[in-house]
C-alpha cells in the first residue's frame, strides 16, 4: 500500500461507529494518532506522509469527522475516549502502540500512557499535553458551568452554516490562525455538503460546552509522574507552548522537549517533514 493514500476503518466502540484512517502496512510500528479538538483524522495526512515506515492509524475521535456523536445522554469529557482508544487497539490487535496526539488529543494521550504504561512504546505530544489546571475549591462552581451549559445547548439555535467550501475554510482559518491549505483538509472530512447547499460542521456541538470536571495542579503532576515510555513534546513558538512552558509541572521529569517556528497545527504545514525527523528519532529509542 502506498504511503500517500489511507485505507477507511471503521470500529463498532460501545454502540458507536468510530472511523479512522491507516497509513503503511503490518510491517511497521504501530502508531494511533490523535487530533485536536474539533479536528479529525485529515489532521495528520501530511505528517503521514513523512512517515512511511510506521502504521499509523488516526482516529475520528468520538463526536468528530465521520465517526458518531455521543447518544442524547453522552458527554465529552476528555477521560472518556480513552476507552474508544483502547477498544479500537484490541481490534487492531495491539497490545502495545505508540501514541501521537495534537492539542486536546495530546491530553488525551498523555492520559493514556499514565494510565496503562504497559501498552504504550512511545509519546509524541504536539503542541499540547495537559489541560489548565484547577483549584479543588472551583469544583462547585465547575459543575454548575457544565450543568447549565447543557440545560441552555437544547434551546440553543443549530448550525447556521456556511455559503460553500471556501467560506467554511476561511471560518476555519479565521477561529484557529491555520493556513488554508491545512484547514481545507479538516473541513472537507469535518463538515457536510446539505440540500440547501449550505456546509455544516459535522462535528456534536456539545464539544464545546464545559466539562463536568476539570484536574487539579497535583493530578497532573500525577499523570506526568506515571509516564513510562520514552516521550517527547514538540511545542510550536506561535501556539501553546509559551503557556505550557510556563505551567508549573516537572515535564522536563519524563519528557524530552522541543521547539519549533509555527503555529499550532504546524504537524500540517511547512513544518511536517522537521516533525516526522524528531518523531523517529524517538521511535528509535527505548522500548519498541
Amino acid at each position: 500500500m502506498s504511503v500517500l493514500s489511507a485505507i477507511d476503518k471503521r470500529f463498532n466502540v460501545e454502540g458507536l461507529s468510530i472511523a479512522a484512517k491507516l497509513w503503511g502496512d503490518d510491517s511497521g510500528l504501530p502508531v494511533i494518532a490523535l487530533h485536536g479538538w474539533l479536528d479529525n483524522a485529515a489532521s495528520f495526512d501530511v505528517l503521514a506522509e513523512q512517515l512511511p515506515s510506521l502504521q499509523i492509524l488516526a482516529l475520528d475521535l468520538p463526536g468528530h469527522g465521520l465517526s458518531d456523536h455521543k447518544p442524547p445522554s453522552g458527554d465529552y469529557a476528555i477521560w472518556d475516549d480513552l476507552r474508544c482508544i483502547v477498544s479500537v487497539a484490541d481490534q487492531m490487535g495491539w497490545q502495545e502502540f505508540s501514541l501521537l496526539g495534537h492539542s486536546r488529543g495530546a491530553i488525551i494521550a498523555a492520559l493514556l500512557s499514565a494510565a496503562t504504561p504497559e501498552r504504550i512504546r512511545h509519546l509524541i505530544c504536539l503542541d499540547g499535553l495537559l489541560p489548565p489546571p484547577e483549584t479543588a475549591t472551583n469544583f462547585p462552581a465547575q459543575m454548575a458551568k457544565y450543568l447549565n451549559d447543557y440545560t441552555q445547548t437544547s434551546r440553543s439555535r443549530g448550525d447556521r452554516g456556511h455559503a460553500d467550501f471556501d467560506a467554511a475554510v476561511t471560518a476555519r482559518c479565521k477561529a484557529t490562525s491555520m493556513a488554508p491549505v491545512a484547514a481545507a483538509l479538516i473541513v472537507a472530512r469535518g463538515s457536510v455538503q446539505a440540500d440547501d447547499g449550505r456546509y455544516y460542521w459535522r462535528s456534536d456541538k456539545r464539544l464545546k460546552l464545559a466539562s463536568p470536571v476539570k484536574l487539579s495542579l497535583e493530578q497532573l503532576q500525577a499523570v506526568i509522574d506515571a509516564i513510562a515510555s520514552p516521550a517527547m513534546l514538540i511545542l510550536a513558538n506561535q501556539g501553546f507552548g509559551e503557556w505550557l512552558a510556563t505551567l508549573p509541572v516537572n515535564i522536563a521529569s519524563r519528557f524530552s522537549v522541543r521547539e519549533i517556528d509555527g503555529q499550532h497545527h504546524c504537524h500540517m504545514e511547512g513544518q511536517s517533514s522537521q516533525i516526522a525527523t524528531w518523531i523517529m528519532e524517538l521511535l528509535h529509542s527505548g522500548r519498541g
